[in-house]
């Protein structure tokens, strides 16, 4: 029976671990945290199981829909409609449909048509290859779009890219925009959630893979990783074992510092970089806004995005109360993201008190800020996928920055754990 080690519980972590066991694969799975899922993480808030990062899938997502299907969960996933806004000029404007975009006075009649038009375009753009060719910025100024790049885009790409906003590949967008397409019915859109949070399917794939046998190993770093004679050792502060594979599902930076990689392949993994978040949880007493989802267009406020949780799944889960998520990317070593998170809380507070006048911090029941590292996979124009396979054999690399031209997300992670999973098999056969 070959033997693999993963590192990493998140949504890959598990489902490799799962797609292998379930084939006769002695697996034992790594997690430093004290509990699986990674950002899929949840606590009780209210009795009712809450994301502590902000998730959706779309209706298109079949890894995650077939995946659910095999766990008997399927029944957990919920079709919901949704509402979308945007915030600029100081103003909130709904934005989810063609009536809303008649009503928007940013736009001008004809830059109005050009909107509609680009995102057509975009989404009936079928080969990659002529998307890749272009940062965002690039392709809107090149085809008359500057006025929807200036007022619509550009500055939701500064507040999730900061500095590099302008060298983000036109890929990013195109793939959220045909992702967003297919989720539509008319003027309809219909998102999904998981009852009781996408911790769901995290706890559904542990206990999956330890019915059949494998190993979830918590609260445990892997220090190292070394390779003897076709053979891997792994180094934890308390054990070690050996393993024919080991697989990672880890962050660049922390991929790096599992194993003594040559100069070469370090080089190579330095082109992978990210965006960090900040993502403020709050409770509160009353509805902030009509919207799930509030794109934030002005440049002044602290955060990029406001989603109001409960506007999309239903309050009576939280006994009535508001839950409501407030985003921020930036990079690592940014002030900002450096700030206490009583600091950071207080300036989340101004900018909803910007936004609807009448918010009042007594409102608040209770607040958390999370914070995550290396959140969000840069992508500019010219990226290489990277390889899953090492410079070492048998020794493996899944991350979010492998899901391209795909952004990260709970679909994207099932998929490229399946992917992976059918190259081991073919490989040890």
């Amino acid at each position: 029976m070959k033997s693999i080690a993963i590192v990493g519980a998140g949504v890959s972590g598990l489902t490799l671990a799962y797609r292998l066991v379930k084939n006769n694969y002695k697996v034992t799975l790594y997690e430093q945290n004290n509990e699986v899922g990674g950002q899929l993480y949840a606590f009780p808030i209210e009795g009712q199981n809450t994301d502590i990062y902000y998730h959706h899938t779309f209706m298109s997502d079949h890894n995650l829909i077939e995946l659910c299907k095999e766990l008997n969960i399927y029944d957990k996933l919920q079709w919901l409609d949704t509402s979308m806004a945007y915030y600029t000029e100081q103003k909130l404007f709904a934005f989810g449909t063609p009536f809303d975009l008649l009503k928007f006075s940013p736009l001008n009649f004809v830059n109005k048509v050009k909107f509609v038009i680009s995102i057509l375009r975009l989404q009936n753009m079928s080969k990659i290859e002529e998307v890749e060719k272009y940062t965002a910025k690039e392709w809107f100024e090149k085809n008359g779009y500057y006025k929807i790049w200036e007022i619509i885009w550009e500055p939701l790409f500064k507040l999730k890219f900061a500095e590099i906003a302008d060298d983000i590949s036109l890929v990013w967008l195109w793939d959220k925009l045909i992702k967003r397409g297919k989720s539509r019915s008319g003027s309809k859109e219909q998102l999904c959630y998981m009852e009781d949070s996408f911790y769901t399917l995290a706890i559904s794939l542990k206990e999956n893979i330890e019915k059949l046998g494998g190993k979830i190993i918590l609260n445990t770093k892997v220090n190292s990783i070394i390779n003897e004679n076709n053979k891997f050792k792994v180094y934890t502060d308390d054990n070690i074992i050996d393993v024919d594979t080991v697989v990672s599902t880890l962050s660049t930076k922390n991929h790096k510092q599992l194993y003594n990689f040559s100069d070469t392949y370090n080089q190579y993994l330095g082109k992978y970089k990210y965006q960090s978040a900040i993502c403020a949880l709050l409770v509160l007493e009353n509805n902030f806004s009509d919207f799930y989802w509030t794109n934030v267009g002005d440049y002044n406020l602290p955060f990029g995005g406001v989603i109001e949780h409960t506007n999309f799944v239903s309050k009576n889960n939280y006994n009535g109360k508001t839950i409501l998520y407030l985003s921020r990317y930036l990079n690592k070593d940014n002030e900002f993201y450096m700030q206490s998170d009583d600091d950071i809380l207080n300036e989340f507070y101004n900018g909803l008190k910007i936004i609807n006048s009448s918010f009042n911090t007594s409102d608040i029941i209770e607040s958390y800020i999370f914070k995550q590292d290396d959140a969000q996979p840069i992508v500019t124009k010219g990226y290489e996928v990277p390889r899953r396979t090492t410079e070492i054999d048998n020794l493996y690399w899944i991350s979010t920055h492998h899901v391209y031209p795909h952004d990260r997300g709970i679909e994207y992670g099932i998929e490229e754990a399946n992917n992976l999973y059918e190259y081991i098999k073919d490989n040890n056969e």
